[in-house]
């Protein structure tokens, strides 16, 4: 009777060990597939493309301009922002969704702008970058409503080559205007261009 008490007593502890390491494996095997599909889902195209779109649905006031790295003169970039602010302080951009078709209207004091938008995602390394197309229907071309004469053209390209980079954060709203990208000791990451932001209004 000893000897089976003793033989069951291992047992049991044997059993528990393995129920342990059994569950200790299987919570390994969980976090490693989420670590799995949330790299998924940031490095798939569409998944971040239908992110953007939907996060950027609303209206938006324009809040301010900041030249990224720029190499013009403290001078020069204070008189770009200064007049780019100044022709920009009442206007507001509005991204809605309508039959399953996605649309923007834009207005700024008398002017008034309306068209189609979509998101493209451009990979670059192993870095997405969404960008923003615009396609006019009534009033001046995008590019220059938003940006300035300069860029009038800056949606004219085929899908896709706009180079105007997007992204929502929090109650903000960012385009960047002309980004490039640039290898760092961290990965690549966009350099350069002019960065329009918005505040979310609606």
């Amino acid at each position: 009777m000893k000897i089976l008490g003793t033989f069951g007593l291992i047992t049991l502890v044997f059993v528990g060990c393995t129920s342990v390491e059994y569950q200790q494996m299987q919570n390994e095997r969980e976090q490693l597939r989420a670590a799995y599909e949330e790299a998924r889902i940031k490095n798939d195209r569409g998944s971040v493309k239908n992110r953007v779109a939907g996060e950027v649905l609303g209206t938006w006031q324009f809040l301010g301009v900041e030249i990224l790295e720029s190499d013009l003169s403290n001078e020069i970039e204070s008189a770009t922002i200064a007049l780019d602010e100044l022709s920009r302080k009442n206007l507001t951009i509005r991204f809605f969704e309508r039959n399953g078709m996605r649309f923007y209207e834009g207005n700024n004091g008398s002017l008034r702008v309306t068209g189609k938008f979509s998101i493209y995602v451009e990979r670059i390394a192993e870095v997405l970058y969404p960008e923003l197309c615009m396609n006019q229907s009534s009033g001046i071309t995008p590019g220059e409503f938003l940006f300035s004469e300069r860029s009038t053209g800056v949606f004219g390209g085929p899908p896709g080559s706009s180079n105007v980079l997007i992204s929502v954060q929090d109650d903000q709203l960012h385009l960047t205007l002309g980004a490039g990208s640039r290898l760092t000791p961290e990965g690549w990451a966009q350099s350069d261009g002019i960065r329009y932001s918005f505040k979310r209004i609606k």
